[in-house]
Order: C-alpha cells, then sequence, then structure tokens
C-alpha cells in the first residue's frame, strides 16, 4: 500500500495494518487499492480476492449518485455474485458474515428505491453539535447541567456573533469584498478539453536546444528529429522544413475535463508529469481514445507547448504506451487487466487524451514495468 501511486481524491496509506480506527472514507479508500496490493500474497485462485472484489463492485454501485431501474438491475446481479463469493470464504474460512452492516445487502435496492441515492443521506450531520456539547459539558460541575450548558451555548453564540460584526465592519473600513473573487488567468485554450498547468522555468526553447539540454535522457533521445517527424505527419498542412524553428515549452501538471459516465456531469482529472513532485517524481498515466477497440493507456513524460514557424500553437504529450502483458497474477479478478509499460517513447496529440487513468505496480514480478 506505501508503493501504491497517488492520486486525487484517493487517501495514501504508509502504515495501513496499523489503522485500528479511522473514517469511513479511508476506509473506503482502502477498498479501492487492496486488491493489487494483497493479489500475489495469497495461493493461487483464492476465494478472498474473489470475495473482495464482488465486495468492491457492489460497494461502487451503491455509492452511486444516479441510479436508473439498469443500474439497480445490476446491482441485483453483483448482490447474488457478492453473496455466492461470501458463501466460498466461508466454507474455506469459517468465516461468519452475520454481522449487522452484512444485512444492509438484503434491503438495499429496495432502500433506494424508496428513499432515492445513498448520498442522501449520512451519519455526519449533527457531528459538530455533539463536540459543542461536549466541550459545554466539561466546563460545568457535572451536577444539573442542563441550565449550566444553555448559559455557556449563550454566550459562545454572542461571541461569535460579536466576532462577525468585527470582521464585517474591519472588511468594509478597508474596501475589501465579503466574498473572495477568483483572478485566476484564463487560458486561452480553454475551449479544450485540457488546459497546461506549472510551466518549466526558462520559458520558450528552441527543439534544438531542448534537444542537446537533455541528452542523455533516454526520453529526449533524437528529442528534435522526432518532434519534427510527429509533426510533419500531424499537422501536414503547415508544411514544416528542417531549417524552421520550433520553440517548446514544458509544463507540470495538466487539468483534463470529460463528461462521467457515473453521473452525467462534468469532471477533472488533475495529471501530474513532474520529476520532483513532494520530493518525489511523479509522471501519472492517460486514458488515449485511438481507432482499436479496448483501453488504450499511455504514461506522460513531458507535456510539451509547441510553437510552430507559422505561430500556430500545438499541444502534445511525450508518453510511454502500455501493451497487454503474458504475466498472470495468482488470482485474476473480474475485470482484472494486467498491462506492461512499453520501453519506446512517442509523441501523442492532447485531443486524443481522455482522462486520467490509474496504473497500479505489481511489486512481486521479476520484470519491471507491469501493472494492474
Amino acid at each position: 500500500m506505501r508503493n501504491f501511486p497517488r492520486w486525487p481524491n484517493l487517501k495514501h496509506f504508509n502504515a495501513v495494518t496499523t489503522i485500528h480506527f479511522t473514517d469511513g472514507q479511508s476506509f473506503y479508500d482502502i477498498l479501492k487499492c487492496v486488491l493489487p496490493s494483497i493479489a500475489q500474497l495469497f495461493p493461487t485462485n483464492e476465494p478472498l480476492i474473489h470475495c473482495i472484489r464482488a465486495y468492491q463492485r457492489f460497494r461502487i454501485m451503491v455509492g452511486m449518485t444516479c441510479m436508473p431501474e439498469r443500474r439497480l438491475q445490476r446491482l441485483d446481479e453483483l448482490i447474488k455474485d457478492y453473496e455466492r463469493r461470501c458463501s466460498s470464504v466461508a466454507n474455506k474460512y469459517g468465516k461468519n458474515f452475520d454481522f449487522f452492516k452484512q444485512h444492509s445487502v438484503n434491503h438495499v435496492v429496495n432502500d433506494l428505491r424508496e428513499r432515492g441515492t445513498t448520498n442522501h443521506g449520512s451519519t455526519r450531520p449533527g457531528e459538530g453539535f455533539q463536540q459543542e456539547a461536549r466541550e459545554a459539558y466539561e466546563q460545568t460541575n457535572g451536577k444539573d447541567v442542563a441550565p449550566q450548558m444553555n448559559h455557556i451555548d449563550e454566550l459562545q453564540e454572542a461571541v461569535a456573533r460579536f466576532g462577525m460584526e468585527i470582521d464585517a465592519h474591519d472588511l468594509a473600513w478597508r474596501g475589501e469584498p465579503d466574498e473572495e473573487v477568483d483572478e485566476t488567468p484564463v487560458d486561452p485554450r480553454s475551449a479544450d478539453h485540457w488546459t497546461f498547468g506549472a510551466p518549466v522555468a526558462g520559458g520558450l526553447v528552441n527543439s534544438k536546444a531542448l534537444d542537446d539540454s537533455e541528452h542523455g535522457s533516454r526520453a529526449y533521445k533524437d528529442f528534435d528529429f522526432r518532434l519534427r517527424s510527429f509533426l510533419a505527419e500531424t499537422f501536414s498542412e503547415e508544411r514544416i522544413a528542417y531549417e524552421d524553428a520550433i520553440m517548446v515549452r514544458r509544463f507540470k501538471c495538466a487539468y483534463i475535463e470529460y463528461q462521467s459516465l457515473e453521473a452525467w456531469r462534468g469532471a477533472r482529472d488533475v495529471i501530474r508529469c513532474n520529476s520532483c513532485f513532494h520530493n518525489e517524481p511523479r509522471y501519472d498515466s492517460l486514458l488515449v481514445n485511438q481507432t482499436e477497440p479496448g483501453l488504450h493507456i499511455a504514461r506522460a513524460r513531458a507535456l510539451l507547448r509547441c510553437r510552430l514557424p507559422s505561430g500556430r500553437n500545438v499541444d502534445i504529450a511525450l508518453v510511454r504506451m502500455f501493451g497487454q502483458s503474458r504475466w498472470k497474477p495468482k488470482t485474476r479478478w473480474d475485470g482484472c487487466e494486467v498491462r506492461e509499460e512499453q520501453k519506446e517513447y512517442s509523441f501523442l496529440s492532447m485531443e486524443y487524451v481522455i482522462r486520467g487513468a490509474l496504473m497500479a505496480p505489481i511489486r512481486s514480478v521479476k520484470q519491471p514495468n507491469t501493472y494492474y
């Protein structure tokens, strides 16, 4: 779990086995990451791996914020598979699944039909009040506490009102607005579904100079020649000559906008491409649109904005594609795919990027660059 790659909105665990109590979101994040971390630690075709995968699919489906009838029917199928997997684990290990939260599996479909999706219900509202009540109780003498707690609450409310009035007066005196104004500059390429961010120091660099400065890096080997060949093939209308200067600006991250198929709303992935991100190298992966069927994934090694001789700017990525791997895990769960990162680098136009892709490394195999 410590080696599991970091990803936005996914909690990272350095010592997951020492956790005894935490919040539900943390346990959900553990559930998302656990299979690639433990699959090779168990015997071949382990029932527990299949059971965890069945619960993953059930938990993800239950947590969806849009529930048309076809998803409820799919949830029924996943519940039957989960119950079957639980029976296999019970038969092998004697595990007793008769506990309180397991009972919700039997009525969750009816609950969704009668009350709506699970995001409309929560045990969290009121948690803040409990903390305030506890603090007030600790200030009493423990006897006839209700009047004392009411008086303490009145004082805290009065102090809070005074603070709000003072803050509003200070803002008005300084002539500042009550709400923050977003002054983030608008990227001129915001019409596209991607935006580059965190530019590398140095600004625009000639592609030939970049080739010389990164000499020795396998990613930048014959960089100028390969870049010109890619641009000439992809943007043939530009008619780029060898003597024409191509100016390149590098970036450390990309914001990918896409439509979520879970809620049919706009969503965003933040892709990092940085040799030192919080003291560690981080090169995220991308889901790529290609003509061949299936999933096509590439790891971004550099994010480049190229200024062509005509003045046109084009955004491309220097990537390494993932191909199918012949290596097989001890237990291949439902939906499991194994990919191998290729050694060759290639260029990719950003218009073919769909969204980010999280690739979990397989640490126990001899050959490197193998991922779930």
